[in-house]
């Protein structure tokens, strides 16, 4: 799973990095996720963190990065609006025109923003030691640990849960009429969420998209704990980003 490198290496990995010895306290914290991970907590009493990004494009591979971040959280089943995040980042690069009219992100409006370094800290603060969780993590975690890497040395250490997994596993066990049969094996978010009944808000923008993931997020918590999935360990198993 993604995570839980050798703590005792990240204070060698950051200094070798950044050539500094005092690790910020967000980053710091990172030290503390593997000790602070509790594989048997009940999925209903567990505190996550739903995000979202959007980024200049999708290849990282040819220079695309992050462009803004958005995150919500869910304790004991509950979306806490009140404790929100979202930023818009300066790419330091070019924001090619077919991304702007998928996100509406100018370069004009990301140029004033801070850089991902002063982002990434915020993002640290806020996720703390707790599970984080996107739709395709995947792609996400490709751009932030990338990020991660080149800001501090090492990735983030979190938990990371997919909820497009975990939807693949309740679809394959939930004896129920698909709404679109052609769509079963369809894991794009807006097919995901027609058929659990979700109406996405604000698509393609980071905030909106987290929110929309924490809606469906909310509704597979109580679908897994009915189906025998209530800990952390086995969320993990089936949903967990490798």
């Amino acid at each position: 799973m993604l995570g839980f490198s050798n703590t005792g290496k990240l204070p060698k990995l950051y200094a070798r990095h950044t050539g500094q010895n005092d690790m910020p306290d967000a980053v710091r914290r990172q030290l503390e996720v593997k000790e602070a991970y509790q594989p048997e907590r009940l999925i209903s009493n567990t505190s996550f963190v739903i995000f979202d990004t959007e980024t200049t494009g999708l290849h990282l591979e040819r220079g695309d990065r992050l462009l803004s971040l958005g995150a919500v959280r869910i304790i004991a089943g509950r979306i806490h609006l009140g404790d929100a995040f979202y930023e818009l980042i300066d790419p330091k690069g070019p924001i090619p025109t077919p991304s702007i009219f998928i996100h509406g992100i100018t370069p004009g409006i990301a140029s004033a923003r801070p850089h991902i370094s002063d982002v990434l800290l915020k993002f640290l603060a806020y996720i703390g030691c707790d599970a984080i969780v996107a739709h395709h993590a995947s792609f996400d975690m490709k751009f932030l640990n990338h990020a991660m890497l080149c800001c501090f040395g090492f990735p983030i250490q979190n938990r990371v849960i997919d909820t497009a997994l975990a939807a693949a596993w309740i679809r394959r066990i939930e004896e129920v009429e698909l709404i679109d049969p052609e769509s079963y094996h369809n894991t794009r978010f807006d097919a995901v969420a027609a058929h659990f009944g979700i109406t996405a808000v604000d698509r393609h923008t980071a905030f909106g998209d987290a929110l929309s993931t924490a809606l469906l997020f909310q509704r597979f918590i109580n679908i897994l704990n009915r189906n025998g999935v209530k800990s952390l360990r086995q969320l993990v198993r089936i949903a967990g980003v490798s």
